[in-house]
């Protein structure tokens, strides 16, 4: 899975970010994952609503656009639970519950994804 780095006003804000860019991976999200540190998270690449059946953890759903506005923010999102449909949402990144306050993200900020290239 490649992965990304997550700034804001050309600031790193995340630096290990996987990126679910297909059916399957999108499919597994982080149902395998045990834990999120503070500064990793999944982008899920033409997403507009998620769950969170069979997770483990709460997590922070941050929902943007194609440009990387951020146009809605699940936060505390428990297992169990299902997001509103955002319809013109692209991405979304799921992060450590927490994460949006933390980051002291708001709605309408520009986030910009940064791909790492594979070596």
């Amino acid at each position: 899975m490649d992965s990304c780095t997550i700034l804001r006003d050309n600031m790193i804000l995340l630096n290990e970010v996987k990126v679910a860019d297909r059916f399957v991976t999108r499919l597994i999200g982080l149902l395998k994952t045990a834990v999120l540190t503070e500064n990793q998270g999944l982008l899920l690449k033409k997403c507009n609503q998620v769950h969170t059946f069979g997770m483990k953890f709460s997590i922070d759903a941050i929902f943007l656009s194609k440009d990387g506005d951020i146009l809605h923010m699940e936060q505390e999102m428990v297992p169990g639970k299902i997001s509103p449909h955002i319809k013109k949402a692209y991405w979304v990144l799921e992060l450590k519950c927490g994460s949006c306050n933390r980051l002291k993200l708001e709605i309408n900020q520009r986030l910009v994804v940064r791909q790492k290239l594979e070596r």
